[in-house]
């Protein structure tokens, strides 16, 4: 559990940087070329130790039941996320009418999972992320902002055809990738969560 630990640490810490105003100071003192080496490699780091510790304390103890229904709400919310992710690189109505799709697709993607997981690895993990992308989320629309381009319906089409597309392979392999089936592909033995 402390290598996940210490993952979520490095992993979200070094993205809240700018949120604490570290990340202008760096990039005063260091420049921006390098701040942008220093930031990659810890969110390297950070994300290798997420995911090494998440498969070490896997499974973990269970500290709650979550009910069937919670399944299904992860089921819609996972592909919208992953649909607003992509959002986030693509020229979009999507993009410019959520304006932070990347922070809000972290949050429907963790807040989901934290529903439909009561393992207490599952729970450290979505619920850090949960966390994060909520304060990261009141602080951006408090901020303001948007996009100068409000993207096009082409680009709307493209963000979602490759969101539920990507959405159905990562279903179809999640087992094989996370050790959890999703729907029709769980063994006997598959280890419950999402």
């Amino acid at each position: 559990m402390a290598v996940l630990i210490a993952g979520l640490i490095i992993l979200l810490g070094v993205h809240t940087t700018r949120l604490i105003g570290i990340r202008a100071l760096a990039v005063r003192v260091i420049g921006e070329p390098l701040w942008a080496v220093f930031y990659s490699v810890l969110s390297a780091i950070g994300l290798a130790l997420v995911i090494y510790g998440h498969i070490l304390a896997h499974p973990s103890e269970a500290i709650w039941s979550p009910p069937a229904w919670t399944r299904t709400v992860a089921l819609v919310a996972v592909p919208l996320s992953i649909v607003l992710l992509i959002a986030a690189y693509v020229p979009s109505h999507i993009r410019a009418f959520t304006r932070h799709p990347m922070t809000l697709g972290v949050f429907l993607w963790s807040g989901s999972h934290l529903l439909a997981n009561g393992e207490i690895a599952s729970v450290i993990l979505f619920g850090a992320f949960c966390v994060w992308s909520a304060v990261l989320l009141i602080e951006a629309y408090a901020r303001g902002g948007h996009f100068a381009h409000a993207g096009s319906w082409g680009g709307d089409a493209a963000v979602i055809l490759i969101g539920l597309t990507a959405s159905a392979l990562l279903a179809f392999f999640h087992m094989q990738l996370f050790g959890v089936a999703i729907i029709g592909f769980a063994s006997e033995t598959a280890p419950p969560g999402i």
